[in-house]
């Protein structure tokens, strides 16, 4: 199963509200596997689809139904909890033409995973950022990571298709002290 892809600057009204329903039935497993909070508030959502700064890929079937959502902050502002000074100082060339780009999640809905519809996705996005020439980072959580193997996946492909270089930028660690 192939989805439409198309890219947005904004979504509000009920194209937004289609979107949070499929956010919502594929981030809701995450409230319990990840320490940090991967799932936004609604008014968190709706701010992060009006704003510009971060570039919506839609993926619809062929039945116009909403199946996949990523999104793409080209503005490193946009997104809180990055640091635009640390990218800067070790991208500096690509910081200085606006190039230093940030996937904020990625999702299908669940019933399309196995289907072509994030690859689809993924492959309009890649086109993007391989147009723009941009260091694109992410973060995935751990449980993506040794569940789905979703990095080590990511970066096969990307190697496969495209000349980029993949390194782990930073790593946050979650402990927790239970005192007896």
């Amino acid at each position: 199963m192939s989805a439409d892809v198309a890219f947005e600057r904004t979504l509000a009204g009920d194209v937004a509200d289609r979107f949070w329903e499929l956010y919502l039935e594929a981030f809701e497993p995450l409230r319990t596997r990840a320490a940090a909070r991967h799932v936004l508030r609604r008014n968190e959502f709706d701010e992060e689809m009006a704003d510009p700064r971060v570039t919506k890929i839609l993926a619809h079937d062929d039945r116009g139904q909403a199946v996949g959502l990523t999104t793409l902050a080209t503005d490193l502002a946009a997104v809180p909890w990055v640091s635009p000074e640390f990218f800067a100082v070790r991208y500096p060339e690509h910081a200085a033409r606006g190039a230093v780009w940030y996937i904020g999640f990625t999702l299908a809905h669940p019933s399309r995973r196995s289907t072509r519809t994030f690859m689809d996705m993924i492959d309009a996005l890649v086109a993007h950022l391989a147009e723009h020439r941009v260091v694109c980072a992410y973060d995935v959580s751990r449980f993506n990571d040794d569940a789905l193997r979703f990095a080590d996946n990511l970066r096969r492909r990307l190697e496969r298709t495209q000349d980029v270089t993949v390194e782990t930028v930073d790593r946050q660690t979650y402990y927790a002290t239970t005192f007896h």
